[in-house]
């Protein structure tokens, strides 16, 4: 299985002094889940509860650290549902790294790779919660910069955001472009790609040629910036609840 952590593998002796460490506080590493240009990610147990363990190259560590530390200084003003809590930092024996929430279900990178067929209704619970906590995240002052298929887990029912690693904060909607509306934009193109519902044919998809109402498709078109885009978050929950929530008909 494809995991959503996606984080440069540890030698023997590294995953050896790795345990010792992890072992002065409680926690028992228990397998890998991924591996990356900048680091590894591990589950790790405590008692009877998982959590993921994010432990980044030391050599990013070395150039880049102050970098590295804004994503748990972001994730510990975040206190929602949907994100991962932030339980420890580690920062000893040659190790910096996070030890997060273990968040439940597939990615939608590994839903859309094992060829899932969204329906309209998943897709729409799926953007509902994903522009929800982006309103949330706004309300922070706080952009993702990273939302895509793979950082986005859902059990069928609940959905979460992971990897806070290029966030940063943000003043107001500055410019044209904002990323994370793109993305949001981006990542219902490709969950609408395998709904039978939306689709007429699979070898000739375009936004263009989706089964949407007039309303429903003005929303994707303004989060992609084929027209006038969003200002804020807020404007974009009004209206897509309005397009999507309650013009079921």
């Amino acid at each position: 299985m494809k995991s959503p952590y996606q984080l440069m593998r540890l030698s023997g002796s590294r995953i050896r002094t790795l345990c010792g460490t992890l072992a002065r506080d409680r926690f028992a590493l228990v397998k890998p889940l991924g591996q990356g240009r900048f680091g590894s990610c591990f589950l790790v147990s405590r008692e009877t509860s998982d959590y993921v363990l994010k432990v980044f190259n030391p050599n990013d560590v070395k150039r880049r650290k102050e970098k590295l530390t804004r994503e748990s200084k972001l994730l510990k003003r975040i206190d929602h549902p949907a994100i991962p809590k932030l339980i420890q930092v580690l920062d000893r024996d040659g190790f910096y790294g996070l030890v997060m929430e273990k968040m439940p279900g597939p990615s939608l990178a590994d839903l859309l790779e094992w060829d899932h067929s969204f329906s309209k209704t998943e897709i729409t619970a799926i953007m509902a919660q994903l522009i929800a906590v982006m309103e949330y995240l706004a309300g922070l002052n706080i952009s993702h910069r990273d939302i895509k298929t793979d950082n986005i887990l859902w059990t069928g029912e609940q959905l979460s955001l992971i990897d806070f690693g290029t966030a940063s904060g943000v003043s107001r909607f500055n410019s044209r472009f904002n990323p994370d509306c793109w993305s949001l934009g981006d990542v219902f193109l490709r969950l609408a790609a395998n709904c039978d519902e939306m689709t007429a044919s699979s070898n000739d998809f375009s936004l263009a040629q989706l089964d949407l109402k007039p309303v429903q498709r003005e929303v994707i078109e303004r989060l992609l910036s084929i027209k006038r885009p969003y200002r804020d978050f807020h404007t974009l929950t009004e209206e897509f609840n309005h397009a999507w929530l309650k013009n079921t008909d």
